[in-house]
């Protein structure tokens, strides 16, 4: 059994309400979550967070706000991915372009809290969604 390492982003635009991107997933299960990648041999945390957003979501222009304490942690055949959450702040006037390009996904959206929070499949994003929603809170002053 192996442990691969990976990071999911909760991304987020406060545009008067807040918003998140979610992705629906078609390959594996069907569902709504938050965006994830695999680090890859060498590469720091931040540069897959880096990569998950520009490259494999499409999203040009980013900050990455905070490292959480969230991890979501699954089986997949023998081995266990363990992913670390990262808060992103974006715009969501800016359009995402490469969601659907492993055709894990079919779909996204950028929805407010409460929808979010019904959409999500998994409760360790609905966790970590919770934490995200108090760094937002410090972040922006809320």
């Amino acid at each position: 059994m192996v442990e691969k390492k990976g990071v999911q982003i909760i991304t987020y635009d406060n545009n008067g309400e807040l918003f998140f991107l979610i992705l629906r997933r078609v390959e594996g299960w069907k569902g709504w979550e938050f965006p994830k990648t695999l680090i890859r041999e060498g590469e720091k945390e931040e540069d897959a967070v880096n990569r998950l957003v520009k490259d494999q979501v499409g999203i040009s222009k980013h900050r990455i706000v905070k490292s959480m304490n969230s991890t979501q942690a699954f089986q997949d055949g023998q081995d266990t991915h363990v992913f670390q959450f990262f808060l992103i702040n974006a715009s969501m006037n800016i359009p995402v372009k490469n969601y659907n390009a492993d055709k894990k996904h079919d779909n996204y959206l950028w929805a407010m809290l409460e929808s979010v929070k019904s959409k999500l499949t998994w409760d360790p994003e609905k966790i970590a969604l919770s934490e995200a929603l108090g760094h937002i809170k410090e972040a922006e002053g809320l």
